[in-house]
């Protein structure tokens, strides 16, 4: 009978562990979805000084607030080239891409300028 038992316990543990292991994953799952709750608002954090920066409140973070500035200014002239490229232009009320043939905006009416 030893050998039996020796087998029942093997088999209470194994099933012991596999429980331990999707009890542990479940627990990484949520530790992962809570890490991700707190980029969250680190991110909102970040949204609302950098708008107070643009908005000219004085912030300790004020260097990094240009870097950010000078980043997007870089990436509205890449945006500006890719538009040329395209041969389209935005539209000033919607923001929508339009081709320069087009009179007026797709998306929203608005009247296009020259």
């Amino acid at each position: 009978m030893s050998f039996l038992d020796d087998v029942k316990k093997f088999g209470k543990n194994l099933t012991d562990k596999g429980k331990d292991i999707v009890e542990i994953t479940k627990l990484n799952s949520q530790i992962s979805s809570e890490k991700e709750n707190i980029k969250g608002i680190y991110l909102k954090i970040g949204e609302q000084v950098y708008q107070e920066f643009k908005n000219g409140t004085e912030s300790p973070y004020a260097e990094l607030c240009g870097q950010i500035a000078e980043i997007e200014a870089k990436i509205q002239e890449l945006s500006d080239k890719v538009l040329e490229l395209k041969n389209a232009l935005k539209c000033p009320s919607c923001g929508a891409e339009v081709t320069k043939e087009n009179a007026f905006c797709p998306k929203c009416g608005t009247k296009l300028g020259e």
